[in-house]
């Protein structure tokens, strides 16, 4: 499996919300009113013009421990995968990014290597062998009359 941060944080923030939300449903019902002129601020205490708005959960019992249920199989799941982050990062620890070589480990390498034989470099082409076929005459032509 792939480690996918953006997973694991979309992980731990929806298990954090699901939890908020089942330690609401253990308090009390509480009277919440709705106020301000677009309804926009709500207060606990009563305001003018002010709503009351009904703050009890709609759920079944069955729909809030499915919820429960749910919550907990994620911050499960959020664990493993932070302890599987854990270990890969341990494991990757003082190694070098891919592709770039650490200095000393790249001296080493350069002594221990055997000495490379200088390149030579290749003849330049004769003119000839930048015409096309049909314009090359041959070695010993013959001419006839």
């Amino acid at each position: 499996m792939k480690f996918n941060p953006a997973k694991v944080c979309h992980l731990l923030a929806t298990t954090a919300c699901l939890l908020g939300l089942s330690t609401v449903d253990a308090a009390p019902p509480q009277t919440v009113y709705r106020c301000g002129p677009d309804g926009r601020v709500y207060s606990q205490t009563p305001c003018i013009d002010g709503r009351p708005v009904t703050t009890e959960d709609s759920r079944s019992a069955s729909q809030q421990k499915s919820a429960k249920d749910v919550a907990a199989r994620d911050a499960q799941q959020a664990q493993q995968l932070a302890e599987e982050r854990k270990q890969r990062e341990a494991s990757a620890k003082g190694q070098a990014a891919a592709g770039i070589k650490n200095p000393a480990t790249a001296a080493a390498e350069a002594a221990s290597a055997p000495p490379r034989k200088p390149k030579v470099k290749a003849k330049a082409p004769e003119a000839e062998s930048n015409m096309s076929p049909a314009m090359r005459l041959p070695a010993q032509a013959t001419v006839s009359k």
